[in-house]
């Protein structure tokens, strides 16, 4: 994780038995992991005991050691916990590193994209003041029961110039990032009057489902930007609040999460997925990918003249809102695109249109994408925007209502961007 400094100093701990149960294992558990040393050139003079290892879907535990470890270095992992108020760690590498007398490792940078999402904690065990630990232009001597937090995004070395073989316990971890007892985040990542309220009411009827009891933003737990704060409510991509959007400084994470899991539907005894329906989650996705543990996507769009109508009807009192409407319109599909090439998470595309023409398929797509939605039932009464109704395409209703005018100006605002919809299978005379 990139840090502000090269080093943090989190504090002391008690190494002592620790230290004790490491003398006493035989040299084999040394030479029996030899990956890092054999796949990384700077480690060729190390020697490691891995104790845990997680990589994307892949992990490797040394279970009898990690038994034996694991009270010992309890301890340690409550202390850092404790530095950064994190209530739960998630960690994916645990080891022991030796870098025997008389030997280096050359400086270097850990260039693996998870390394920037974890910190890098080291805690010296058995170290001298001949060993030097060289961080950017920057030489420490670290010292034995301390925690030592490490910038390894920049440029690091050692050099043990001593008699001695200088051991650290090395783990990276991060705070466990989910709301109440989720193991999945499901978000939907719409532009608004585009069908999520349904969506998001359907799939939070299901079993082993958290859900919140409206919007996640409009919750006073939500510490960020809310478009019912600054009258940008449906068109808020053409106010300022867009900046405030996609600003992470105007977020507090860790307090949303806490809110969020105080406020979720009560569960059903195994509920492990939260479903969350925000509009403006559009404009945040990466920032949801990062903040959430195990995050997937709905990205659900609708045919824009019937987003058009929607908004420019709700929202009647702005000046301009036609030009507005289409300006936010096409912003947000534009995003949508933008979300659907670069998303690194699992995500499905939906359009509302399907939802309601063809809901048994969206049902069967829905329990491929996540098999804990494997009960979807699209045929119930519904409640969208205070209305009940069983589930009807309102989108032949709501463009029929647009004056000639109306429907031409949209139409003429659009035609640019014909390549942009017909993307997501939209012409825009049908």
């Amino acid at each position: 994780m990139r840090l502000t400094k090269p080093l943090l100093t989190v504090g002391h701990v008690d190494i002592s038995n620790l230290c004790s149960v490491i003398d006493a294992l035989a040299e084999s558990h040394w030479q029996e992991n030899t990956y890092r040393q054999t796949s990384y050139e700077v480690h060729k003079q190390t020697n490691s005991i891995v104790l845990l290892f997680k990589s994307g879907s892949y992990t490797e535990v040394n279970e009898p050691l990690l038994k034996v470890f694991q009270p010992l270095l309890a301890p340690i992992f409550a202390r850092f916990a404790q530095y950064y108020g994190y209530h739960k760690l998630d960690i994916s590498k645990i080891m022991f590193a030796r870098l025997p007398a008389g030997n280096s490792i050359s400086k270097h940078y850990d260039s693996d994209p998870m390394f920037a999402r974890y910190h890098r904690v080291h805690v010296p065990l058995k170290t001298n003041s001949l060993v030097d630990f060289y961080i950017e232009d920057n030489t420490y001597s670290l010292k034995a029961g301390i925690i030592y937090e490490l910038n390894n995004l920049a440029l690091h070395g050692v050099l043990n110039s001593s008699q001695e073989d200088r051991i650290h316990l090395i783990f990276d971890a991060r705070p466990i990032k989910r709301i109440a007892q989720a193991t999945t985040h499901l978000f939907i990542l719409s532009p608004n009057n585009s069908g999520s309220t349904l969506l998001s009411n359907t799939l939070a009827a299901g079993k082993n489902v958290l859900s919140l009891p409206t919007e996640g933003q409009y919750l006073p737990e939500f510490i960020g930007p809310n478009p019912a704060h600054d009258a940008s409510m449906y068109v808020w991509s053409q106010f300022n609040t867009l900046n405030r959007l996609t600003d992470p400084r105007s977020y507090n994470w860790p307090a949303i999460r806490k809110g969020w899991s105080n406020c979720v539907t009560q569960p059903q005894n195994g509920a492990n997925l939260f479903i969350e329906k925000s509009p403006c989650n559009i404009a945040r996705m990466n920032m949801l990918i990062e903040e959430f543990d195990n995050a997937k996507f709905i990205f659900l769009v609708r045919n824009p003249i019937a987003t058009f109508e929607s908004i420019i009807r709700g929202r009647a009192d702005l000046y301009n809102i036609e030009q507005l409407a289409v300006d936010h319109i096409i912003w947000c599909f534009m995003q949508q695109k933008q979300n659907i090439e670069s998303c690194a998470a699992p995500y499905l595309l939906i359009h509302y249109e399907a939802i309601c023409d063809n809901p048994t398929i969206i049902s069967k797509q829905l329990a491929e994408f996540e098999p804990t939605l494997d009960s979807v039932d699209f045929s119930t009464i519904h409640n969208v925007k205070g209305r009940t109704s069983p589930l009807v395409n309102f989108n032949n209703q709501q463009m029929e209502s647009l004056s000639e005018a109306q429907l031409a100006f949209a139409i003429e605002a659009f035609t640019p961007y014909a390549a942009l919809f017909a993307y997501f299978d939209y012409d825009l005379l049908v």
